[in-house]
């Protein structure tokens, strides 16, 4: 019958480390670390208070009882390879299932699996106290977003507003309001989640108690046994063995003996487990092996997770639980590195440049300059004098052979529509009529002898505001040639990395939206990489997105109330995502300027963000930030996939102009209207 005192390592196997005896009591050394080996009898020794069981009710059979009575057999089997002569072969069968029953009970097992929850919880912890690290651990950031669209759609059958909004677009709100909101939510839950985790923590050691012992209640060790059964055994006759709490050590290939406990494949190279002081029992899969006992007594030691018993007090304790640890931290390491795969990021900075480009150096190149409308020759040649410089500066940190040539155009929509760009397939450009603002500047793709090439074009005040006297107009027209050089690098740096793709296998929305986010990654790019050329483009980039969504959401209202007497909704959608186009591009503009800008350092238009908060905006805006900046700052994040994902946000803005898309079941595009106000 079971009692109070329970040993999880068994007497009969710490029998073969009896220190020489001094009395009638079995005495071992028992090393614990940083403190003093000492003489111990065995009864105390690997013992813990109903360490499997509590006491029994009306004959019942406890799970120590279970344990015991095996075990009858489990040290007839032992006695006898003991006794037989060093080097013989074992029966493989014993001496698997000996191995098997003797480590799979022990308090290094309960400890073990203590240690490595209490570790999974630690860095679980750490990852949730970053916002960040938690929702790409969720994957609330994923294009696909397949587990977290599985949960919304899982919500939504038991949820009212499954039944109140068409599905397909029920899920698309629920799954762009968790990105959106994540931060808000992350923020108002943060403290629950520590406390239950902290109670959780202090609760391992019961739930490990329990789930170990019912582990040995339930489990089946025959596949164990079967394992290890297809190694060669056979005892090795050592002198000075130690007996580790973990029982017995593994190794795999030429890596370090470990616990065999923590082996990381069923079948390992070699088993050791000493049986005495001067006796080993040893599994390999190759014949002979060769054991160095100062090699395998230091592992022993290692690989114990508070102590070993030994037949002599040489002292080795200070090398209790190192092995065990390190192996604890790399096992929950890797599982933490598949649930949250590290991103090697990279710089987009001017100075990094060179790095990304060092494939393909830059060669001398010409490029034409032309003024329409405006200027002397003289002034002209000092034009081309200045361009000739900025170029050759940024040329050293951007790509820039792409660039064919700079129109500066007193008529700009004139300039823009005729020019040649060698190619008849290739339709003449327009400037998009807007109700804000005055458009100066663009870069547009031309064919030069086969090849593209980029050309800018501008309006004549760019030209004249670098000959002013103010020092704020000739900034903010170097800033804005800087900026559309940038654009000129980014179609050699990242566009045209991009595979060819023929019809896309899009839905409906993405299909028809792309376009009126399309531009908004190379408008973040290239004021991030301008923005040290003037700190007050912020300022400018802030009052264009204001300004733009006043009139987007004019606009789109005045289409609205056209739609209502002509039904064509192929023509208020090229209204809206017209206009919402100019609202993202000028997003993105203060976006990139914001990280362009060094850290933590408030720039003229910084508060933008507050601003639009009255508008329910600021969360989205912070939302579509983190996306642009992705694409560039995490390796491979630049592709097609990201990028058609940005149609999200167009989506997002169409909602807060009362305009609801979504897909049929039969993939076609929907649009739901709320009423005019």
């Amino acid at each position: 019958m079971a009692g109070k005192r329970q040993h999880y390592i068994p007497r009969f196997l710490q029998c073969g480390f009896l220190a020489d005896h001094t009395d009638n009591a079995d005495r071992t050394w028992l090393h614990r670390r940083d403190t003093s080996p000492r003489l111990v009898v065995t009864k105390d020794v690997g013992v813990g208070e109903y360490f499997y069981s509590k006491l029994a009710i009306a004959g019942e059979k406890t799970l120590d009882d279970l344990i015991t009575a095996f075990e009858c057999e489990i040290q007839a089997d032992l006695r006898a390879i003991q006794k037989t002569p060093p080097g013989n072969v074992i029966e493989p069968i014993v001496a698997a299932r000996i191995t098997t029953h003797l480590t799979l009970r022990t308090a290094h097992l309960r400890s073990v699996l203590q240690q490595g929850m209490a570790e999974f919880l630690d860095q679980i912890s750490a990852l949730s106290a970053d916002s960040d690290q938690l929702r790409e651990l969720i994957g609330v950031d994923n294009v696909g977003m397949s587990r977290v669209l599985a949960a919304i759609e899982e919500e939504l059958t038991s949820s009212p507003l499954g039944d109140l909004l068409p599905r397909p677009f029920a899920k698309r709100f629920v799954a762009f309001w968790l990105r959106e909101s994540f931060n808000d939510v992350y923020a108002s839950n943060a403290a629950m989640f520590e406390e239950a985790l902290s109670k959780l923590i202090k609760e391992l050691p019961s739930m490990m108690r329990d789930s170990h012992n019912k582990a040995l209640r339930t489990t089946n060790p025959k596949q164990w046994e079967a394992d290890l059964a297809q190694l060669s055994w056979r005892t090795h006759s050592v002198i000075g063995a130690i007996l580790p709490d973990c029982i017995a050590l593994a190794q795999i290939g030429a890596d370090p003996l470990t616990p065999f406990i923590l082996k990381e494949q069923q079948i390992p190279d070699l088993l050791i487990l000493p049986i005495a002081h001067n006796l080993l029992l040893v599994g390999s899969r190759d014949e002979p092996i060769q054991l160095d006992i100062d090699t395998v007594n230091a592992a022993s030691a290692a690989c114990s997770d508070s102590f070993f018993i030994a037949h002599s007090s040489t002292d080795l304790s200070s090398l209790i639980g190192q092995r065990c640890s390190l192996a604890i931290k790399r096992v929950v390491s890797e599982a933490m590195a598949e649930m949250h795969p590290s991103r090697k990021l990279r710089s987009i900075d001017m100075a990094g440049m060179t790095r990304v480009v060092s494939d393909s150096r830059v060669e001398n190149f010409s490029f034409s300059l032309t003024c329409q409308g405006f200027f002397d020759v003289e002034a002209v040649e000092k034009l081309g004098e200045i361009m000739q410089v900025v170029v050759r500066e940024i040329n050293r940190e951007l790509p820039l052979s792409e660039l064919d040539g700079m129109t500066f155009a007193a008529d700009y929509a004139a300039a823009l529509e005729g020019l040649d760009r060698g190619d008849p397939t290739l339709s003449s450009e327009k400037t998009n009529p807007r109700a804000y603002g005055q458009a100066v500047a663009k870069c547009v793709h031309v064919i030069r002898n086969g090849e593209r090439k980029e050309h800018l074009i501008f309006d004549a005040c760019i030209a004249v505001n670098l000959f002013d006297a103010a020092d704020e107009n000739r900034s903010w027209a170097l800033h804005l040639i800087v900026s559309m050089l940038a654009n000129v690098a980014h179609s050699r740096l990242f566009n045209q990395r991009l595979p060819a793709i023929q019809d896309p296998p899009l839905d409906s929305i993405t299909s028809r939206f792309h376009t009126a986010s399309s531009t908004s990654p190379g408008r973040y790019f290239s004021a991030r990489t301008s923005a040290f050329a003037d700190t007050k483009a912020g300022e400018r980039f802030a009052t264009l997105f204001s300004d733009s969504l006043l009139s987007a959401q004019r606009e789109i209202r005045v289409a609205r109330q056209a739609y209502l007497a002509d039904h064509d909704m192929d023509r208020l959608l090229d209204v809206a995502l017209l206009h919402v186009s100019f609202v993202l591009a000028h997003a993105a503009e203060w976006l990139g300027h914001r990280d362009g800008v060094p850290a933590q350092e408030p720039f003229p238009g910084s508060s933008l963000p507050e601003q639009i908060k009255t508008q329910g905006l600021s969360n989205w805006f912070e939302l579509f930030g983190r996306d642009l900046q992705r694409l560039y700052d995490a390796e491979e994040q630049f592709n097609t996939e990201n990028i058609f994902a940005l149609s999200r946000h167009v989506e997002r803005l169409l909602w807060t102009m009362g305009m609801f898309p979504w897909p049929t079941e039969d993939g076609n595009l929907y649009v739901s209207l709320a009423p005019l106000s």
